[in-house]
């Protein structure tokens, strides 16, 4: 398995068939370390969780996600088993359908139930006491039985974030990409994020989540009014960006506060 997924394997991802299977093969890379990330992440750490970074758990070299993988699957969470791994690629199922092409197709009375039931499974993958780093849609995959896997667990940098923090990401993550997706009007998302946000705290009432969130609010509103007079200029980033920072300003400030 290993010298087929080598010999069709050219970029960083690519299918290959096996003895009449298909699978997936997955170059494992390291990411060297951003400019000032790790002032940066202590920085956030400290303004948005009021916590210091932790030690890490995995150690972030190119082997970090296939060994997170492992460790996410012994713990009974729903992520692809690693089928055959070396130090340079790892193997995995070729199964599912991406959250993000299934969402395109349905209609918009289907869109709001499938949604929700994505962010619960993310609340009670948190609930276990996990966090994502790619919580985006088209990182989950979507199986034939109706199950769910989440995909691409590269972000070895968040391992060192206080876990609401990296929770409180995911959440951000996981809604910033759904305001004007596909089908999805304006008027559509700011029904939906609210609902969204909803059942995320209904299935996993976590406090310092929220409070995270609540915390990141002074430096979204912010980030709102600088980038307000760029609306025309981006196609959809700034109005996405707009809605999301609206709507968790709704959910999470009283009206009369």
């Amino acid at each position: 398995m290993l010298a087929a997924a080598h010999q069709a394997l050219q970029g960083t991802v690519g299918s290959f068939v096996w003895q009449e299977q298909r699978y997936v093969a997955k170059r494992l890379q390291a990411k060297p370390p951003l400019f000032l990330e790790a002032p940066l992440l202590a920085w956030c750490a400290r303004r948005l969780a009021g916590q210091p970074l932790r030690p890490p758990a995995l150690a972030a070299d190119a082997t970090y996600e296939r060994r997170r993988l492992q460790a996410l699957a012994a713990a009974g969470q729903p992520v692809p088993p690693v089928l055959a791994w070396d130090e340079t690629l790892m193997v995995l199922p070729h199964w599912g359908r991406d959250g993000f092409a299934v969402l395109k197709g349905l209609e918009q009375q289907q869109r709001q139930p499938f949604l929700r039931q994505r962010v619960e499974e993310l609340a009670r993958f948190h609930a276990a006491g996990h966090w994502h780093g790619g919580a985006q849609i088209k990182n989950l995959l979507l199986r034939e039985d109706g199950s769910c896997w989440r995909i691409d667990f590269e972000e070895a940098a968040l391992e060192r974030l206080p876990l609401a923090l990296a929770q409180a990401y995911d959440l951000v993550l996981f809604l910033n990409v759904l305001p004007l997706a596909g089908p999805i009007d304006e008027t559509e998302s700011r029904a939906l994020l609210p609902a969204l946000l909803a059942a995320y705290f209904a299935s996993h009432p976590a406090a310092p989540v929220r409070q995270c969130l609540t915390r990141m609010l002074p430096w979204a509103r912010r980030l709102r009014a600088l980038a307000r007079p760029f609306r025309r200029l981006s196609r959809k980033s700034v109005r996405r960006a707009e809605i999301l920072i609206d709507c968790l300003e709704a959910f999470l400030v009283p009206p009369h506060a």
